[in-house]
């Protein structure tokens, strides 16, 4: 996390050295994640919310370029309890694991148009958020779903990051661009309370998003 945030800075600081090479942006869109406790294909226990970020992007030349920033990676996972709730409330639980990230990739523009993108890198993220939330329920099993789950989350993870883009709209400072998006947990998100057991709770991301970059 230190490398990559010194990788950034070093970034942001040459961005007046270079002026059109550059250019910042924003993103934004939709995020459906879920973790090893579940199988990838369990719809209803996927968490599904919205993604932000903030980019910086360095072009290399014509078909290479390269993106950092910070962005908010909110993942989690969702099912139903044990207990009893009030006639109307919804017996759901939805975990909630959110990040500051800092994106590191690698962009290849394709085709002849040079509008199709190919994206690979790795995303640093640092824990700022761990809770389970679930109506107060009135009945039921003795199970306590603890709700702050700070104290069992690791700080720091690592992700592996695929995407595929299409430049929507372009014009001489602005580009537009739709985005599919696979991130894939590369670390335990979990602290392993049993050494001498195999420990794997890593979490999976599929993101749909709009991105709208300037040429500095």
């Amino acid at each position: 996390m230190r490398i990559t945030l010194t990788v950034l800075i070093s970034l942001l600081t040459t961005t007046f050295l270079f002026g059109q090479k550059f250019s910042v942006g924003g993103e934004i869109g939709f995020i459906s994640s879920i973790n090893t406790n579940f199988k990838i294909a369990d719809i209803e226990n996927r968490r599904n919310t919205y993604y932000t970020g903030l980019s910086l992007n360095y072009k290399y030349d014509d078909r290479l370029s390269f993106t950092t920033g910070f962005h908010y990676l909110r993942q989690g996972y969702r099912h139903s309890t044990c207990y009893i709730f009030e006639e109307g409330v919804k017996n759901e639980l939805v975990g909630k694991i959110d990040y500051l990230t800092i994106p590191l990739s690698v962009n290849i523009d394709l085709l002849k148009s040079r509008k199709l993108i190919a994206t690979f890198g790795l995303l640093g993220a640092y824990n700022i958020k761990a809770v389970q939330d679930y109506p107060e329920p009135i009945g039921g099993c003795l199970i306590y779903y603890e709700r702050d789950l700070t104290k069992s989350i690791k700080q720091h993870s690592l992700y592996g990051t695929f995407g595929i883009g299409y430049k929507v709209f372009k014009t001489e400072n602005v580009v537009l661009i739709s985005n599919i998006k696979y991130y894939q947990g590369l670390t335990n998100i979990k602290r392993n309370p049993y050494p001498n057991i195999t420990w794997v709770d890593k979490y999976s991301s599929l993101l749909l998003t709009l991105s709208l970059n300037y040429t500095l």
